[in-house]
């Protein structure tokens, strides 16, 4: 793309982003197309995400940007464009990805991303906790980092920090009702871990909900007879090993530095999955039909301090 259209890109951008109107099922005003991606012109224009920007004007394509009266124009001529002509992308703003279909219509799947602010904040606190090695840093950083949303790819921001903080090795902690400020004294680890989130792969990531008490709930409602249940996915907010009990087989896994482990679903229920490719989900629910609608496994993380927390997977028909 030569230096004319680029200029004409930005002044484009700068003259939009000056207001935002949603329809719904279409982007909204003030967006950009570039090639297959899109983006809200605000998220655009910030000069944190100019390389994104400029690696999809790189990347070529036809440009447009649909204007105030949520009309679409063509960046090279200026001229109206036809809504046929832009193409199916992936719709980017500051705090979402949204897949849309070609013609600007219908959003399909909506991914939930990380504001600068918060990356900045949980990149701060991890920092802070590396050069202290105080127990009360680390655990206020993997609050922070814990606090953001699963990393959607190519980003591996979260999985990043939680892999630094995995590798503190805490040498103090503050001693409670001291009077001589700074004063430390050794310290154990004593906190266990937290199982963070859970996910099956079903075809797709299904994501399961976790309740107040920690726990997850999952169900398989919306998936196809014929899509195949292979992985379980667990995240934790430490190097551990994860027991799992199912259907009275115990088995262990190892939680990786990161605090991910991916367990095939054929370790887990065993016969009952083909060939160790896992089980199809109308296979699972005619077992499930047999068992309430529903299996629920018991997970007990254990770090290396032997520091134990148990917490249950349930994993639903309906």
């Amino acid at each position: 793309m030569n230096k004319k259209i680029i200029g004409s890109f930005l002044a484009a951008m700068m003259i939009a982003s000056t207001t935002t109107i949603s329809a719904f099922g279409a982007m909204s005003s003030g967006t950009v197309v570039i090639g297959t991606k899109a983006f809200d012109l605000t998220y655009a224009n910030n000069a944190s995400n100019l390389k994104e920007i400029s690696n999809a004007i790189a990347d070529g394509g036809a440009v447009y940007v649909k204007n105030f009266d949520g009309n679409w124009i063509n960046n090279i001529n200026g001229l109206a464009a036809l809504i046929s002509s832009i193409p199916a992308v992936i719709y980017t703003n500051a705090t979402q990805k949204i897949s849309f279909d070609a013609a600007d219509l219908d959003a399909k799947v909506t991914t939930t991303i990380n504001s600068a602010a918060k990356i900045l904040a949980a990149t701060q606190s991890v920092v802070k906790a590396e050069a202290s090695k105080i127990q009360i840093d680390v655990d206020t950083a993997k609050a922070a980092v814990n606090a953001l949303f699963v990393d959607v790819a190519p980003s591996k921001i979260r999985t990043d920090l939680l892999a630094r903080l995995n590798i503190i090795k805490v040498t103090s902690t503050i001693t409670p009702g001291t009077t001589t400020p700074g004063t430390t004294t050794p310290s154990a680890d004593v906190t266990a871990p937290i199982l963070n989130s859970v996910a099956l792969t079903v075809g797709q990531s299904v994501l399961a909900t976790k309740d107040a008490s920690g726990n997850f709930k999952v169900s398989l409602a919306a998936a196809k007879a014929t899509d195949m249940f292979t992985f379980l996915n667990i995240n934790a907010s430490e190097k551990a090993t994860a027991k799992i009990v199912c259907l009275g087989r115990t088995k262990t896994f190892a939680i990786n530095n990161s605090g991910d482990v991916a367990i095939p679903v054929a370790d887990l229920l065993g016969s009952y999955a083909s060939g160790g490719n896992g089980i199809s989900v109308g296979t699972l629910k005619g077992y499930l039909g047999l068992l309430g609608n529903s299996i629920t496994l018991n997970v007990t993380l254990t770090d290396a301090a032997l520091n134990a927390a148990t917490k249950t997977i349930t994993i639903t028909a309906n």
